[in-house]
């Protein structure tokens, strides 16, 4: 990939100085500029210096732009808890509330302020997808998580209690041109990673009305809120999911569409549960806290769909190898449940012994396929000699001989895996 500099204005005087004294070569220079030049000739900069600001408007954010940015956001949501609550049935009375709920959060990072055309808030989302006989009840309670306000949250419980279903949401807000409301993005550090200010105590308040409560999370670093896990009925990871992404969740919402997302990262108890990855290296030392459970609240590929997906014992086409040889794995996914859905299917491999260490799993490989009700398909994973080479002793990349365990399912977690063993010969 290209990497393009972002303006530097404390860099130029000083890199010159650099040049000047002999420090760095002009060739180093020249080296470092051209591939960025040779994008903008590419681009055609050179021969159309001038934007055509109509033009501009035709092609930024046009349909196709917007189908993307919609179909991004239906794959990236990940459902990471339902108790049957979702999707929601029609015809019912739903309480919407929460900080994130109806502003440009979703956005995220590094993006300018955006017309209100152009964003679809959640809020906006529930309101479009639901059916008419199904009626949206929207409390503002404060629309910067930095400044919530508490005197509401008794009636936020009050019209809660009222509504056949609860939706609340939080998270994190990291919008640029927001400077004092952020709490995340960049240079915005945090020492915890709950959530934020009052919006625990919010969702408390609604949870002891009684009412059913989803959650929804607008973020962009892991939160860790166990007490979330513990006792809301739903949790969605909607991560920032962009212009349409008030659309998307409202989708998955009411079961228009059937949710898919996974975890690409781990997300922990507590920032004291940090280094939290799921690729770590054995060892024969046990971690434990005296004032927590040791486990994670999601392993790195976690995520629910409304369907259930049934893997077979994998298979490979050949068990013993050479070092220069492939094998193949398969394995038959069947959707299980009585709902179409996409599944992502995850291949981890562990090197079982090796002169360095080597971690426990790595992800290796993934395919997403599409699914109909009680269907089934064979899946195949090419297992290289790249898939099972690392860097060894003297820097060089092998592959060793000895054991290797492939590992296949729908997350990294132990029990969401089948496993099949191979042998790399001397």
């Amino acid at each position: 990939g290209l990497d393009m500099h972002m303006h530097g204005p404390r860099f130029l005087k000083p890199l010159l100085k650099l040049v000047e004294t002999g420090r760095i070569s002009e060739a180093r220079i020249n080296a470092a500029v051209k591939p960025i030049l040779i994008a903008k000739f590419r681009l055609g900069l050179f021969e159309n210096a001038q934007v055509d600001a109509a033009a501009a408007s035709s092609v930024v954010f046009n349909p196709q732009h917007k189908q993307t940015a919609l179909e991004l956001a239906r794959q990236g949501i990940v459902l990471l808890k339902n108790d049957g609550l979702l999707p929601l049935v029609t015809g019912q009375k739903i309480f919407v509330t929460g900080p994130n709920a109806n502003n440009h959060t979703t956005m995220g990072d590094w993006v300018f302020k955006q017309p209100e055309q152009n964003i679809t808030t959640v809020v906006e989302g529930l309101k479009s997808v639901a059916k008419p006989s199904t009626s949206i009840d929207y409390l503002d309670v404060g629309s910067q998580v930095k400044k919530l306000d508490p005197t509401l949250f008794v009636e936020a419980a009050e019209r809660a209690k009222a509504a056949d279903v609860a939706i609340v949401v939080v998270g994190g807000n990291a919008l640029r041109y927001d400077r004092k409301g952020k709490t995340a993005g960049e240079n915005v550090a945090r020492s915890t990673i709950n959530l934020y200010g009052d919006q625990l105590a919010l969702v408390q308040a609604i949870h002891a009305s009684g009412t059913p409560t989803v959650v929804v999370l607008v973020n962009s670093r892991p939160l860790a809120e166990p007490w979330l896990v513990e006792n809301v009925d739903a949790l969605i990871e909607a991560w920032e999911p962009g212009a349409l992404g008030g659309q998307a969740l409202a989708e998955i919402v009411f079961g228009e569409v059937n949710p898919s997302g996974k975890l690409p990262i781990t997300i922990p108890r507590s920032v004291g549960h940090l280094q939290a990855i799921y690729n770590y290296k054995p060892s024969t030392y046990a971690r434990r806290y005296i004032d927590a459970p040791t486990n994670n609240l999601f392993e790195f590929g976690d995520g629910l769909s409304y369907t259930q997906f049934t893997y077979s014992q994998p298979t490979v086409s050949a068990s013993r190898i050479a070092e220069n040889e492939s094998t193949r794995l398969s394995v038959t996914v069947t959707n299980s449940g009585d709902r179409d859905g996409d599944e992502v299917v995850q291949l981890y491999i562990r090197d079982n012994f090796s002169r360095v260490t080597r971690p426990l799993k790595e992800l290796k490989g993934f395919q997403r396929i599409h699914l109909k009700a009680k269907q089934s398909q064979k899946i195949t994973f090419d297992i290289t000699p790249d898939t099972l080479a690392y860097y060894d002793l003297n820097m060089e990349w092998r592959v060793e001989p000895g054991d290797f365990t492939l590992m296949v399912g729908s997350s990294s977690r132990n029990s969401d895996l089948k496993k099949v063993t191979i042998t790399v010969e001397l």
